[in-house]
């Protein structure tokens, strides 16, 4: 009797809960199969596609410099370098209003420019995904939903197994009902979903974790600015240190007490001291499991099938979603009344 008073108080447990995190998990499923094509969408149009590829680019040094020379009165503080013969080079800017510049990659020459404090629709989906939308608040909410998606799931999954356990010997139905298939994809499903919520929750707070548990190094006692070394021989320096995967993007120091960081297109970074052109320190993907976040969660790390997992699961999601919420609607509609 105590068993099944315990089931019945889980089951409903699970049913409330469900509903009550049905708007949120909607809102990250959708985007997140959307997001999931986020390379594809981004360089779809102009300006980040070109209408003609680029074989032959330009190094690093001249685009930064093309840029330099266009917006003296704006810093340099971020460089994506073109990662296909199609796509166009960016960089980010920033002073009197921030910029976002758009760069041929063979001519070097200006293509477009926006403002940099204006999201364009993909990047707006993307803060709806994480709930940045909503600022710090809707950030915790989107982590603290994905969490439950985990609660959920481990409380799914016992409630499964005890019905495993009391009806062992019932036939199997040639059409099962629709609850009997959200079990079943619950089972199946479910744990690769609670993961990838769990891995999400956590990447929305990634930057305070790597902070905190992998922090990047400083440079204690920093040179002169006049003293830094050019731009060509830092990206040799970088590119020798780290022949994994091309160089992706370089971040700029603002001052020479910050280190410049180079990421790599497997999501590798490396930190370099800019007056003398030493490593300091290289974070891998397996470095620390912090780094781990990102290409699990993108499903990059799988390789070109990986996003197509997202989508399974994301589909999942919202198939457990609307499967349980409608059967929580039947149990609940009559007690209103």
């Amino acid at each position: 009797m105590n068993a099944a008073i315990s089931s019945r108080k889980l089951w409903f447990g699970h049913l409330y809960l469900g509903i009550a995190l049905a708007l949120p998990l909607l809102i990250i499923a959708a985007s997140g199969i959307v997001l999931s094509f986020y390379d594809d969408l981004r360089y779809a149009s102009p300006p980040y596609r070109l209408a003609e590829p680029v074989r032959q680019p330009r190094d690093a040094g001249a685009l930064a410099e093309s840029i330099r020379r266009h917006f003296p009165r704006h810093r340099l503080e971020v460089l994506f370098l073109p990662t296909a013969p199609e796509h166009s080079a960016r960089a980010r800017l920033t002073g009197p209003e921030p910029l976002l510049v758009f760069i041929h990659p063979g001519t070097a020459a200006i293509l477009a420019t926006r403002n940099g404090a204006d999201p364009d629709g993909l990047d707006w989906l993307r803060e709806l995904h994480r709930g940045s939308v909503l600022g710090l608040p809707g950030k915790i909410a989107a982590s603290m939903a994905g969490l439950g998606t985990l609660f959920l799931w481990l409380m799914g999954l016992w409630l499964g197994f005890r019905r495993r356990a009391t009806v062992k010997r019932q036939r199997a139905k040639l059409f099962p009902g629709l609850m009997a298939i959200h079990r079943q994809t619950g089972l199946l499903l479910g744990g690769p979903v609670a993961v990838l919520a769990l891995l999400g929750a956590l990447l929305n707070f990634a930057g305070p974790l790597m902070q905190w548990l992998d922090p990047p190094p400083t440079i204690t006692e920093p040179a002169s600015t006049r003293q830094m070394l050019p731009l060509p021989g830092l990206i040799d320096a970088a590119v020798e240190g780290y022949r994994n995967a091309p160089l992706e993007r370089i971040y700029f120091p603002a001052d020479a007490s910050q280190p410049w960081r180079f990421r790599f297109l497997d999501g590798s970074w490396e930190f370099m001291d800019g007056q003398r052109g030493t490593l300091l320190k290289l974070k891998t993907p397996f470095s620390h499991w912090t780094m781990l976040l990102y290409p699990l969660h993108s499903g990059k790390l799988p390789g070109i099938w990986g996003h197509w997992l997202l989508v399974l699961c994301g589909i999942a999601l919202l198939f457990l979603l609307g499967s349980g919420v409608q059967r929580g609607w039947r149990i609940i509609k009559p007690r209103c009344r």
